[in-house]
């Protein structure tokens, strides 16, 4: 598979990919806090003193310049954050299989078949419900890091968000980013097109705040559902439980898993103050807007655990959501019948805006359907053999769809999807 249509390579990196970068090699997940899933990759330690203000995100950046590669690593010597340990690059693909108990070959049948089973009512054997401690606030409390120059402050970019309904129903997940202001006060972005965005008018609609809380540190798979697009109706804790065959121990209001490290729980405001500057995940800022006050009502942290941190556009980020679109879309088309093999999502298209489906009988019909399933995506390619896509439109003849592509409620062009249905002619060369 090539690098375009990969989410990632999913292998494990060796030691000794990143001399003279300061990292030092780490045994096991375990001797830094975390779970066995990250034993799936080479972990390491960056023990030297660094600034959570830009030094720390950018230096993992240099050190992917120079070695190609962008390591998960835990900071140990923060200078505003004595005692505090940050994860940087927190969830590479290796990790979001492993956590699934799952692999590269067999992960898409198997989740899909996951989501159509009944949800687990029994708990994972042994499972245990971390022990957290009340800190002082977001600014002195959290290891919080300014990612980029540019932003506006330090950000919370890897915490779930969880909401719900005032009547207790649609538990949702998401990824929503939060500008630190303060010991008790955020400005959280919810996007009028999340759930969470849902939750929120029908809270406000009542003439109350809504609660809500963030976590951090749980199970990596949980991730993959909060950065999920699923029915606003249900449970997204079922859907976890669902993918994970157990039950996922929850509890608080809104609910957290029994196992996440860092626990935020706070109220949202119809008051709105000025977010940003934020350096999006295409790689430019999103200037200055109105979002809505967090204000902070408890900050709960397991002593010495790595608070995970995720720089919107790196790898972290693109994988989960590249992973979660391909893991639903071939769930979809798979559901309504179309044999195809596998789903792919660029990460060279931040993980959203290209997707591949292989299948042996590439139609207009199938390419319709994808295109009606993900309309965020620009470009959506059907044919028998994707591995080198620029091949594969070399040498096929196609069918093609196109549509208006909206972003942001305005047209920008138009959307295209190609069914690759007419094959070369003649031999392939051998080399």
């Amino acid at each position: 598979m090539s690098a375009d249509t990969a989410g990632g390579s999913g292998q494990r990196h060796m030691g000794g990919d990143f001399p003279g970068s300061g990292l030092t090699r780490v045994v096991c997940a375990a001797e830094i806090g975390l779970p066995g899933c990250y034993d799936a990759v080479d972990l390491y330690t960056y023990d030297a003193p660094v600034s959570t203000r830009v030094e720390a995100a950018r230096t993992v950046a240099d050190i992917e310049r120079t070695h190609g590669s962008r390591p998960t690593a835990v900071f140990t010597n923060l200078t505003e954050r004595p005692g505090a340990r940050v994860l940087c690059h927190p969830y590479p693909r290796a990790v979001l299989l492993a956590a699934l108990t799952t692999s590269e070959e067999k992960h898409l049948p198997e989740m899909a078949d996951r989501l159509a089973r009944p949800v687990p009512t029994e708990p994972v054997p042994g499972q245990g419900v971390v022990v957290r401690r009340d800190v002082p606030g977001l600014l002195a409390g959290l290891p919080l890091l300014q990612h980029r120059p540019g932003d506006a402050g330090p950000y919370l970019t890897a915490g779930v968000g969880v909401t719900t309904r005032p009547d207790g129903g649609g538990v949702n997940m998401g990824f929503y980013r939060a500008q630190v202001v303060g010991p008790d006060r955020a400005r959280i972005f919810l996007d009028p097109r999340t759930d969470g965005h849902r939750n929120l008018r029908e809270w406000l609609a009542t003439g109350r705040p809504m609660p809500i809380s963030v976590f951090l540190g749980a199970d990596p798979a949980v991730t993959v559902v909060a950065a999920s697009r699923l029915p606003a109706e249900g449970d997204d804790y079922e859907i976890a439980s669902r993918l994970l065959g157990h039950r996922i121990g929850v509890a608080g209001s809104p609910p957290v898993p029994d196992d996440a490290t860092h626990v935020i729980t706070g109220l949202v405001h119809e008051e709105d103050e000025v977010e940003g500057p934020f350096g999006e995940f295409k790689g430019y800022y999103a200037e200055a807007r109105r979002s809505n006050v967090l204000t902070v009502t408890g900050v709960f942290a397991t002593p010495g655990a790595p608070m995970p941190t995720i720089v919107a556009g790196a790898e972290s980020g693109l994988t989960l959501m590249s992973f979660q679109n391909e893991y639903l879309m071939y769930a979809h088309l798979r559901g309504a019948g179309h044999p195809i093999r596998s789903v792919r999502y660029s990460l060279k298209a931040r993980g959203e805006f290209v997707a591949y489906i292989e299948c042996d009988e590439p139609s207009a019909e199938l390419v319709r359907e994808a295109m009606a399933f993900d309309v965020r995506s620009k470009v959506v390619v059907c044919g028998p053999d994707l591995s080198n896509p620029g091949q594969a439109l070399a040498t096929y003849g196609f069918t093609t769809r196109t549509e208006p592509y909206y972003r942001k409620g305005r047209v920008e062009g138009q959307r295209i999807g190609l069914a690759l249905v007419i094959p070369p002619e003649g031999r392939p060369t051998e080399y």
